[in-house]
């Protein structure tokens, strides 16, 4: 291997195990490494009293009810319903990259699809997962848990977004665009919460967010309008089903917000 190339990769590959130390902290690897912060709306029941807990949920934020009774009937469902995904909480894009590449009609739009999407991939998460715990149910039903989904945040990629990363990267080592220039990368923000049936009273409700990840090497979906976007959502629906099956004190880790890839 070249000394041209093995100094990048070697700074690549120190950056990625940098984020690993911090994925095995406390706190997410992106509320440590990326400083990234959601702030959940109306939407949720108990938005104020969201908190994030390393130990058992890789979202940001979380809140699990108390109550023992909510809880045992919510246990004792076996089915779930992904109701249709709300957007009308969905807030501005204030980007400047936004401002070159798309306007607010664009995204409005796009917003049905959009949302469909994300139900789409949750609703596949679950019908598909290798051990699963619930049936997807087409309709409410008296022992079906519903989720409820709300899309909070959208930046879709850009041109703009990555041709300024690339210039950047390609004086720093593939490292200072990507790692710096965060607010030119796509991004998504999400809430949800998962209600019983009988009650209708939330047991467990969570806010997250994501922007593109950071590519040391080779990025692909950096070029797709929509690439961050759909990554996010298939994989906070994966993690989201991991979660609502996992046993008591088991542990759903929470991605890098590097790779050396993205295809």
């Amino acid at each position: 291997m070249s000394r041209a190339l093995h100094k990048p990769l070697s700074r690549s590959i120190l950056l990625l195990g940098c984020l690993a130390a911090a994925l095995s902290s406390c706190r997410t690897a992106k509320s440590v490494v990326e400083a990234v912060e959601v702030k959940p709306s109306g939407f949720l029941t108990h938005a104020k009293d969201l908190k994030e807990d390393r130990q058992r949920s890789p979202f940001l934020l979380n809140w699990w009810s108390t109550d023992k009774r909510l809880l045992a009937a919510a246990d004792r469902c076996r089915k779930i319903y992904v109701a249709p995904v709300a957007y009308d909480q969905v807030r501005a894009d204030n980007t400047i990259v936004a401002a070159v590449e798309h306007d607010a009609a664009w995204r409005t739009r796009h917003l049905p699809a959009m949302a469909q999407y994300i139900r789409t991939k949750f609703g596949d998460a679950f019908r598909k997962a290798k051990d699963p715990r619930y049936a997807v149910v087409d309709a409410p039903a008296a022992d079906a848990l519903t989720l409820q989904l709300s899309l909070l945040e959208w930046g879709p990629n850009t041109y703009t977004g990555v041709l300024s990363r690339q210039v950047v990267d390609f004086f720093t080592f593939n490292v200072g665009g990507e790692a710096t220039m965060r607010n030119t990368r796509g991004y998504m923000a999400i809430e949800g919460r998962v209600v019983e049936p009988r009650s209708r009273q939330p047991v467990f409700e969570f806010a997250d967010k994501e922007y593109a990840k950071i590519v040391l090497l080779i990025s692909i979906q950096d070029f797709r309008r929509n690439g961050q976007a759909y990554f996010a959502v298939k994989e906070w629906a994966a993690q989201l089903e991991k979660l609502l099956r996992a046993k008591p004190g088991e542990k759903v880790s929470d991605s890098l917000p590097a790779v050396l890839f993205n295809y």
